[in-house]
C-alpha cells in the first residue's frame, strides 16, 4: 500500500501542529527532511522516542520534534512517523506538501483508522467508536463512543451467540435422545427466550441511540406573539431570534443546538401560526408545520391562561411526535393548571421544561447498552 500523509491537528492557530505519515516508506521519506546531531541513518532512529531536530526542505527550516512508531506497534499497524511542528495552518501545510512531493500520498478521510482496522489493531466497533468520539458534541455522544471503543457491544453479542450455539447443540442432541435430554431441552428453551428478550431490548434502544447520535430535535410551535422566539433565546442564553410585538416577525425556521444534562438538543423556532395573506409568511408557516411533524418533541407554546381552541387541537393532533403544552408568560398572567408553566422572560420553569423533553424521549433513562449505529440494528 502507498505511504500516506495528512495533518492530524485542526487547521488554524495553535501551539502545536502534527503531520502524520503511515506506510512502508514513512521513515525513509521523513528522514529526507529531518536531521539532528544523533540521527544519520534509519538505524539511528529510536522507536517511540520524541526527538528534537530540524525539518528542512530548502525553503522551510523548522525546529520540530519527530517520533517514529515501528510496525506493528503503531496505531495503523504500519511504520508511522509524526512531525510535531509549531502551530499554524501554513507551516503544517508546507511540511505536508514536502512529504507529498517526496512520494507520500494524501490520506483520505478516516484512512489511518481504516488501516488500523485492516491490520487488526481495531475492531469495526472500535473504528466506529473513534469516528463517533471525533464528532461527539455532547456527553451522551462521548459516552456511547467510549462504549463502542471499549468493545462492550462486541462482548455482549458474542455472549448471546455463544448461548444460542449451546441451545442449538442441546436441541439437536434432544432430537436423537428425547427422553434422556428432556430436562436439558426445557432449559435450552428458557435460554432461547432470554436471548430473544435481550435482542429485542437492544433493537428497541436504537431509537434512543439515534437521538444520542444526532440529538433530540425540538420544534417550538404556536400562534404569533406567544413568546416562541423569546423561549429560544432563553434556552440558548443569548438573542438568536428577533423578538417583536409585530405579528409574523419570524418567517422561517431558526435552528440552534444546546447541550442539557449531557444530551444534545436541536431547537427549532418556527413561524407563528395564523391566517395570513402574506405569501412569504404563509410559506414560513407551512415549513413550520412540516418541521413540527418531523421533530422528536413539539413544544406548543401558549400564553398562560389561554384555552386551546378546536383549530389548535386539530393542528396538534396532526403532529406525529410527542407534544408538550407550554404555558408561557406566567410572570404576567400567573400559573395555569395543565401543561408546563414557564416564563421565557425570567427563566422560571425552563429547567423543568427541558427535563420534560428528556423524559418525553426517554433520554432520562437510557439503557446501559444502546445501539447508535444503523449497522447494528440491521
Amino acid at each position: 500500500m502507498d505511504t500516506i500523509a495528512a495533518i492530524s491537528t485542526p487547521l488554524g492557530a495553535g501551539a502545536i501542529g502534527i503531520v502524520r505519515l503511515s506506510g512502508g516508506q514513512a521513515l525513509s521519506i521523513a528522514l529526507r527532511f529531518f536531521s539532528s546531531s544523533k540521527i544519520k541513518t534509519t538505524e539511528d532512529v529510536v522507536p517511540n522516542h520524541l526527538g528534537l531536530g530540524t525539518f528542512s526542505d530548502g525553503s522551510v527550516r523548522e525546529k520540530c520534534m519527530m517520533v517514529y512508531f515501528r510496525a506493528p506497534k503503531s496505531y495503523t499497524g504500519e511504520d508511522m512517523v509524526e512531525f510535531h511542528v509549531h502551530g499554524g495552518a501554513y507551516l503544517a501545510e508546507r511540511v505536508l506538501e514536502s512529504l507529498l512531493g517526496a512520494g507520500a500520498v494524501l490520506a483520505a478521510p478516516g484512512e489511518f483508522t481504516r488501516r488500523a482496522y485492516l491490520a487488526g489493531k481495531l475492531t469495526l466497533d472500535e473504528a466506529e467508536g473513534v469516528r463517533a468520539m471525533i464528532s461527539a458534541e455532547s456527553e451522551a455522544e462521548l459516552r456511547e463512543a467510549y462504549s463502542l471503543m471499549s468493545g462492550r457491544f462486541d462482548e455482549k453479542i458474542n455472549k448471546l451467540l455463544a448461548t444460542l450455539t449451546e441451545v442449538l447443540s442441546t436441541m439437536e442432541a434432544s432430537l436423537d435422545y428425547p427422553e434422556e435430554m428432556a430436562d436439558e431441552a426445557d432449559d435450552s428453551m428458557e435460554k432461547a427466550v432470554l436471548v430473544q428478550k435481550e435482542m429485542e431490548e437492544l433493537l428497541s434502544s436504537y431509537r434512543a441511540g439515534k437521538l444520542i447520535k444526532g440529538g433530540v430535535t425540538v420544534a417550538i410551535v404556536g400562534k404569533t406573539n406567544v413568546g416562541k422566539s423569546s423561549l429560544l433565546n432563553r434556552l440558548l442564553g443569548y438573542s438568536r431570534a428577533i423578538v417583536s410585538d409585530v405579528h409574523g416577525t419570524t418567517r422561517d425556521i431558526v435552528g440552534e443546538s444546546i447541550v442539557y444534562k449531557g444530551v444534545k438538543i436541536n431547537l427549532q423556532d418556527t413561524a407563528g401560526l395564523r391566517e395570513t395573506g402574506d405569501e412569504v409568511e404563509h410559506i414560513g408557516i407551512e415549513r413550520s408545520l412540516e418541521a413540527a411533524k418531523g421533530a422528536d418533541v413539539v413544544l406548543y407554546v401558549v400564553e398562560a391562561g389561554h384555552t386551546v381552541d378546536e383549530d389548535e387541537l386539530a393542528t396538534i393532533r396532526a403532529f406525529s411526535r410527542k407534544v408538550l403544552l407550554v404555558n408561557n408568560k406566567i410572570d404576567v398572567f400567573g400559573v395555569t393548571e395543565g401543561g408546563i408553566n414557564i416564563s421565557a422572560k425570567t427563566g422560571e420553569g425552563v429547567d423543568v421544561l427541558l427535563d420534560e423533553v428528556l423524559r418525553a424521549t426517554a433520554m432520562d433513562r437510557r439503557a446501559a447498552e444502546t445501539l447508535t449505529e444503523e449497522r447494528h440494528a440491521d
